[in-house]
């Protein structure tokens, strides 16, 4: 059984969590991205921006598997981005 480590992030110190922040920036694009670094075009920014890092991981990812550029605008972009900006609870 794999043990998983949890980590609040609300508690980290801010120089702690930037560098978590900078780490995700290299990330961007891969299938390794953890949700916290902006990868997206500045016109989803209000969806975006409020999202939760495993929300943000979805949409990353979902742009990843059809093939289009994490930081791109198109209409199929925006379709995957509120599939789910509406389902955010899931």
């Amino acid at each position: 059984m794999k043990h998983q480590t949890l980590v609040n992030i609300e508690t980290l110190p801010f120089g702690g969590f930037q560098k978590i922040i900078e780490l995700d920036a290299t990330l961007v694009g891969t299938s390794d991205y953890m949700g916290f670094a902006f990868f997206w075009n500045y016109e989803y920014r209000h969806y975006l921006r409020p999202q939760r890092p495993h929300i943000l991981r979805k949409i990353h990812s979902a742009f990843l598997s059809e093939g289009l550029d994490v930081s791109g605008k198109s209409e199929r972009h925006l379709q995957i981005i509120t599939k789910y900006f509406n389902s955010k609870l899931d």
